[in-house]
C-alpha cells in the first residue's frame, strides 16, 4: 500500500470539503430549510466515512507492540490487539485527547475482528460513529463468537434504528446469544466502579462516577428528597443546584476535610512604583523563620537572617493595598497572616480569591507556598549529581510542572515520575533537566519515537516522526536569565 498515494488522496477530499463549506458560508442564506437539513444528511454520510476509516487506520498501528525490554523490539499482532501506548500515539497523530483518540483506535480494532459488517456500514457512511460505538460498549465482555452474531443479527437494521434504541437493542441481543458472557462481565466491572474529577468552568469541577445501578439509585433517591426539601426552603434554587448542594452536604456529612494546595507568592528584587504594579498578587507575613528564595540567586535563605535592605524589599508584600482597584490588589482575609489570589488547583480547576480565602477559613488545608518571580514564574535553582533529585528540586519541578508534560495528559503532577529529558548522566538533576511523567508516559517516553525538549523556561517540545511536534506548556513559566537579568 503506498502511503504517500494515500496521503494526496486525503489531502484532495479535505480541499474539497473546505471548497464545499466556503461555498455554504457564503451561499447558504439561498437555501431554504429542507434543503440545508438534506445537505447537513448528506454531509453526515462523509463523516461517517471518514470516521471509519480513522478507526480502521488506527486499528492497524494499535496492533504493533513496542518492548523497551532488553533492546527495543517490535511484535505485529492481527487486527484486534491494541498496544499499550497506542491511545498516545494516536493522540499525538490527531490532535484529540488520549481518551478520544484511543476510543477510535480501539474501535477500529473491535470491529475488524468482531463487528465486519457493521464497520462496512460505517465505511460507506451509512450508519454514525456514535451508534457503532453504542453496539460494541453493548457487547463488551463478548467472545469473537458471540460478537460475530451479534454482528449479523444487528448489521442488516443498524442503518434505519433509531438511535436511542440502539443500546438496548445490542444488549438484548447479546444476552439473547450469550446470556452467561453477559452475566459474568455484569460480575467483573462491579470491580471497576470509580469516581473521577476534572477542572470545568472557572469556579466549578466537573465529577464522573461509575456505581453499580442499584447503589446509584438509592443514592439518587435522597439527593432527589434532600434537594426537593432545599427547594421549600428556597424558592431561588433551580433544581441542578439543590442537587448540587444535597450530593455535597450528603458527602461531607460526618466527614472531617484536610487538603493541600500550593500557592504562589512572587517575591521581586525591587520595589515597584504602585503605577507599575498590575496583575493578581499574594501577599504573605512573613516570620523571622520563614523561609525564602532570593530572587536573583535562588539561594535559599531565612527571612530573618536577609539584610535590613532586603527584608523592607519584602516588606511592601505585608502592607495593606492603598487602593485595590488601581493596584488590582485582591486583599481577601483568610488565616491570620495570609492573603491570596485565587489560583489553579490541580486536577480541579480555578478557584477564585474569595472562595479559596472561605476554603482556607473553613478547612484545614496545609498550605505551601512556591515562590515566584513577580512577572513571570518560579525562581530558584539547585543542582546535584545524583540521580535521584534532592526535595527541593522535585518540589519545584513539581510545582513548575502541575501536570504530567505528555502532551494532552491531566495527570497532577504529585501523582507522576520525575523523569531526565535526557538519560541520566548524560542529562542533569536539574529543574531544566527534570519534567514530571505519569508512569504510562514515562514508559512511553522510552519508546523514542517521541523525544522531548524541555526549555529553560519550561516549556516542552515533543519532536515526532517525520518532524511532527507537540508542544505543552507549565503550570508556572520561568523566566529566561538571559532577558530577566
Amino acid at each position: 500500500m503506498d502511503t504517500e498515494t494515500l496521503s494526496r488522496r486525503i489531502a484532495a477530499l479535505r480541499e474539497e470539503c473546505a471548497r464545499l463549506g466556503a461555498e455554504l458560508v457564503e451561499g447558504g442564506h439561498s437555501l431554504s430549510s429542507e434543503e440545508a437539513f438534506a445537505l447537513a444528511g448528506e454531509l453526515q454520510g462523509v463523516v461517517n466515512a471518514a470516521e471509519g476509516a480513522t478507526a480502521v487506520a488506527g486499528a492497524w498501528g494499535a496492533r504493533v507492540e513496542t518492548t523497551v525490554r532488553s533492546g527495543s523490539w517490535e511484535r505485529v499482532h492481527p487486527v484486534g490487539f491494541v498496544d499499550a501506548m497506542a491511545a498516545t500515539r494516536m493522540s499525538l497523530a490527531t490532535g484529540l485527547t488520549e481518551g478520544v483518540a484511543g476510543r477510535k483506535a480501539a474501535l477500529g480494532a473491535a470491529l475488524g475482528e468482531r463487528f465486519p459488517q457493521v464497520r462496512d456500514l460505517l465505511i460507506e457512511g451509512a450508519v454514525a460513529v456514535v451508534n457503532v460505538q453504542k453496539v460494541v460498549d453493548a457487547c463488551a465482555g463478548l467472545d469473537v463468537e458471540a460478537c460475530v452474531r451479534v454482528d449479523a443479527d444487528l448489521a442488516p437494521r443498524l442503518a434505519g434504528m433509531d438511535p436511542s434504541r440502539v443500546t438496548s437493542e445490542a444488549r438484548r441481543v447479546a444476552t439473547r446469544v450469550a446470556a452467561d458472557q453477559v452475566a459474568a462481565h455484569v460480575a467483573r466491572t462491579r470491580k471497576g466502579r470509580r469516581v473521577e474529577v476534572c477542572p470545568g468552568e472557572d469556579g466549578l469541577t466537573d465529577w464522573f462516577a461509575s456505581l453499580p445501578t442499584a447503589t446509584s439509585s438509592a443514592m439518587w433517591a435522597a439527593v432527589e428528597e434532600l434537594a426537593g426539601d432545599y427547594r421549600q426552603v428556597d424558592e431561588a434554587l433551580s433544581v441542578p443546584e439543590s442537587r448540587a448542594d444535597a450530593l455535597a452536604d450528603l458527602v461531607l456529612r460526618n466527614v472531617k476535610v484536610s487538603a493541600q494546595v500550593t500557592l504562589g507568592v512572587p517575591v521581586v528584587s525591587d520595589r515597584p512604583a504602585p503605577e507599575e504594579q498590575c496583575g493578581t498578587w499574594f501577599r504573605v507575613k512573613w516570620d523571622d523563620d520563614e523561609t525564602v528564595i532570593d530572587a536573583t540567586t535562588g539561594e535559599v535563605v531565612r527571612y530573618g537572617d536577609l539584610d535590613p535592605t532586603s527584608r523592607e524589599e519584602l516588606s511592601w508584600l505585608e502592607e495593606p493595598a492603598d487602593d485595590p482597584s488601581d493596584r488590582s490588589v485582591l486583599q481577601a482575609e483568610v488565616t491570620p497572616g495570609y492573603a491570596v489570589s485565587g489560583t489553579q488547583l490541580p486536577g480541579l480547576g480555578w478557584v477564585d480569591p474569595a472562595t479559596l480565602a472561605n476554603l482556607l477559613k473553613l478547612l484545614p488545608f496545609e498550605v505551601a507556598r512556591a515562590v515566584l518571580e513577580a512577572d513571570t514564574g518560579t525562581l530558584a535553582s539547585l543542582t546535584t549529581a545524583a540521580y535521584k533529585p534532592p526535595k527541593a528540586i522535585a518540589e519545584f519541578v513539581k510545582t513548575r510542572d502541575g501536570t504530567c508534560r505528555m502532551w494532552g495528559c491531566t495527570r497532577p503532577a504529585e501523582h507522576c515520575d520525575l523523569d531526565h529529558v535526557r538519560p541520566w548522566p548524560t542529562g542533569q538533576t536539574t529543574p531544566t533537566g527534570l519534567a514530571d511523567l505519569c508512569r504510562r508516559h514515562h514508559r512511553f517516553k522510552q519508546q523514542g519515537r517521541w523525544r522531548p525538549h524541555l526549555a529553560p523556561d519550561g516549556t516542552v517540545t515533543w519532536h515526532g516522526p517525520d518532524g511532527a511536534t507537540r508542544t505543552t506548556e507549565p503550570q508556572h513559566r520561568v523566566p529566561n536569565p538571559l532577558e530577566h537579568p
